[in-house]
């Protein structure tokens, strides 16, 4: 069962990553309009996914769920309160070239962040399907 509702998640996670892809070049080549209309869609989907994860967590029954809460909400507190501070820090250069360099910035060490956070999924997952195994190894042994 691990097996399968992982290998979900993965292509899931594999269709966001060749969207956020291909996303990224198309909006090298837009207009700035093109690129604002983007942005507010981008904005409006974050939220809606953001509220239905909250909404799935409050949901569940497991045990876990509402630490994996918590977790969720100091992550993007702390995402939020990043970005505000890059904000104020733009403002307070003057800059549009500095506040350009500093987004990009920003976006980098999202994008590391992202691909971090994809890494720790995946040893969650092997951990997952090793428990599995241990789980099945101790039935077969008792058997």
């Amino acid at each position: 069962m691990a097996h399968e509702i992982l290998s979900v998640k993965l292509w899931e996670l594999d269709e966001q990553f060749s969207r956020l892809s291909s996303r990224i070049h198309l909006s090298q080549a837009a207009s700035r309009p093109q690129l604002q209309q983007q942005i507010q869609a981008l904005r409006r989907e974050c939220q809606e996914t953001e509220q239905t994860l909250r909404a799935r967590l409050q949901r569940s029954r497991g045990e876990l769920a509402p630490i994996l809460a918590a977790a969720y909400e100091a992550g993007a507190r702390s995402a939020r309160q990043a970005k505000a501070a890059l904000n104020r820090q733009i403002l307070a250069s003057g800059s549009p070239e500095t506040g350009a360099e500093e987004k990009i910035l920003l976006a980098e060490y999202a994008l590391d962040f992202a691909l971090q956070g994809a890494n720790q999924a995946l040893l969650l997952a092997l951990e997952a399907i090793d428990a599995q195994f241990t789980g099945q190894e101790g039935d077969n042994q008792t058997t």
